[in-house]
């Protein structure tokens, strides 16, 4: 093992290795790792008025037929979940969630979308997953 040396990096360099993480970690199955880890990427990232996913998931949360479904109904749920056990910081824990493979896709695409936005960049790796998604979504999400 090599040993640990301090790192120059910057927001756009951080955010984009941690999405690759997460892309890896999606493939192993790491749901919890992948939502941590694209959370954090998404949110390092500057705010932008340009079209990205977590706008359209931000709305959908808030729609009637997600708030009568309860549970994790917020848009940011998972991600709060696995920083501080709780839905918000100071919140009611819970011990045990159930974390769906369609929910760290999602969190992955947040991520991804708003990096595109603010940099107008797809890395390879991140074009791999869009593609990889595409195909995964056209042989039916129910059929999993």
């Amino acid at each position: 093992m090599a040993t640990p040396v301090p790192t120059d990096t910057q927001i756009r360099l951080a955010s984009m290795r941690q999405i690759h993480c997460a892309i890896e970690h999606l493939h192993r199955g790491d749901y919890e790792c992948v939502i941590t880890l694209a959370g954090a990427a998404e949110g390092m990232l500057p705010e932008t008025w340009k079209p990205h996913f977590r706008q359209k998931v931000k709305a959908f949360s808030k729609s009637p037929e997600i708030q009568e479904q309860g549970g994790a109904v917020g848009e940011n749920d998972y991600i709060n979940w696995l920083k501080h056990g709780s839905l918000k910081r100071g919140g009611l824990r819970f011990e045990t969630a159930t974390i769906s493979a369609e929910e760290s896709l999602i969190v992955v695409y947040r991520a991804v979308t708003k990096y595109n936005a603010v940099y107008e960049d797809f890395s390879p790796q991140m074009l791999s997953y869009l593609s990889w998604l595409k195909v995964w979504l056209e042989t039916g999400v129910n059929d999993r």
